[in-house]
């Protein structure tokens, strides 16, 4: 059976989206596919954009600027669409966005601890998102676990497999946790009728 391919229709639905997010975003997709699928990957998303009206121009992109929330789940969509990948794939996507971001490297400078990571976690959502508020829930270090919840964000689905289920808060805990064994995981969603998202990320 064919998947469902995303049309300029539901392209122009998700650019209505209020908010914003920081250019940066899309060239850590790009990163990703270069390392994945190499340049002639990357050609065949910059064919595919061009085919949609180039709703995303990653070479011009620029990693600072504001441009629409939903181009965000844009390009991850035509991403999927276009390559064929599977949650698993998108949640790597995530996980793997942070090591190819500059602005997660000026940060992550000042995070040293799991600590100051979660007492901190508003405002690096706001350093990336214009819209949503993420909130620091509870941290339990003895019991090995911490919950965030996001509210007032709802984009597409496809962005709680990549954010949430193992991907890119993962990565987040991975840089400053001490251990072998580290798991996220959405255990709230609004797409399911929750009213916020919530991750619990938890360690051995």
């Amino acid at each position: 059976m064919e998947k469902e391919k995303i049309t300029p229709e539901e392209i122009r639905s998700l650019l209505k989206i209020p908010g914003k997010v920081r250019g940066q975003v899309f060239s850590t997709d790009l990163e990703y596919l270069r390392k994945k699928k190499g340049k002639e990957g990357v050609e065949l998303l910059k064919k595919k954009m061009k085919e949609l009206g180039n709703p995303i121009d990653y070479e011009r992109i620029k990693i600072f600027e504001w441009y629409p929330v939903g181009l965000r789940a844009v390009s991850l969509l035509v991403i999927k669409e276009l390559f064929q990948l599977g949650d698993k794939e998108i949640s790597e996507m995530g996980n793997l966005a942070p090591k190819f971001s500059f602005i997660i490297k000026l940060i992550m400078k000042h995070f040293l601890s799991i600590e100051r990571v979660f007492q901190e976690s508003p405002s690096y959502w706001e350093k990336h998102y214009t819209v949503g508020k993420l909130e620091p829930v509870e941290l339990n270090e003895k019991e090995k676990y911490l919950k965030v919840h996001l509210k007032d964000f709802k984009v597409h689905p496809i962005l709680c497999t990549y954010l949430f289920e193992d991907g890119y808060f993962l990565r987040i805990a991975q840089y400053v946790l001490k251990s072998p064994t580290i798991l996220s995981k959405e255990t709230k969603c609004v797409f399911k009728g929750d009213p916020y998202h919530e991750c619990l990320i938890s360690w051995q």
